[in-house]
């Protein structure tokens, strides 16, 4: 199965709210009435979120986001399938423009793998960790250097793995991101990876960031491993549009 994801902002004259039950509410029954092939659809609504370093301007082209959709498809042609529909075509994607600021999509296609934790759990919060390899690291380095650095990290019980309840890693694929169906602007950086991380609602801020500190040390041991300035977390909730157990 592959999954196409869209990292989205909010058109300029809405409020985050606005633009929560816009997603939500109207175009996510503009997609439920016709699937097609699609298997699933996720919205993570952005509650919170921190972009960049200070004092490096690079952050300036890692815009604020207020939702990540994920779509999931079990192949290309299938994917293909749904975006190649009049109905896609003709309704769902213009309705883009109604919430969306285009330019400052971001998308992706990636491949799913979920690991496990010492303490799994449902967890209220979802954050979405986005890296950017540093300068000179190949996209195979990077991630292996990513997974290696995890799982030194979930390895200790007793560390900040104690309060991950659940972990999903996605490495990017080649292939058509559908960056002009989503409007994306071509200057914006590709990234070779994201995590998803799930925290109980109550320390999801303080537990993530302890994860994130040793993850970097661990990853960093071998030389520079990210780009900080264009890096970044977005702590959410997931909405469920619809899943494989609504196939009619």
């Amino acid at each position: 199965m592959i999954k196409l994801v869209a990292v989205l902002r909010r058109r300029p004259d809405m409020t985050h709210a606005e633009y929560a039950d816009y997603i939500r509410d109207v175009h996510g029954d503009l997609a439920r009435a016709k699937r097609l092939t699609t298997r699933k659809y996720l919205q993570n609504h952005v509650f919170d979120s921190a972009y960049g370093a200070t004092g490096d301007i690079g952050y300036q082209l890692t815009w604020p986001r207020d939702s990540v959709t994920e779509l999931y498809f079990d192949d290309l042609p299938s994917m293909g399938q749904v975006f190649a529909d009049p109905y896609t075509r003709d309704v769902v994607g213009p309705d883009g423009a109604n919430f969306s600021d285009l330019p400052a999509a971001h998308s992706l296609l990636v491949e799913e793998h979920v690991t496990e934790v010492p303490n799994p759990g449902p967890g209220e919060v979802k954050v979405l960790y986005f890296l950017k390899a540093a300068d000179g690291v190949s996209a195979d380095e990077f991630q292996d250097r990513w997974r290696r650095a995890h799982d030194a990290v979930i390895s200790d019980a007793s560390g900040p793995a104690r309060d991950l309840r659940g972990y999903q890693w996605n490495t990017a694929l080649s292939g058509d991101g559908m960056a002009a169906y989503f409007g994306s602007a071509s200057e914006q950086p590709a990234y070779e990876a994201y995590s998803a991380l799930w925290f109980d609602g109550t320390d999801a801020v303080p537990a993530f960031r302890a994860y994130q500190k040793a993850l970097i040390e661990h990853a960093e041991k071998d030389g520079p491993f990210h780009q900080p300035s264009l890096s970044f977390f977005l702590l959410s909730r997931e909405v469920v549009i619809f899943g494989d157990e609504d196939q009619a």
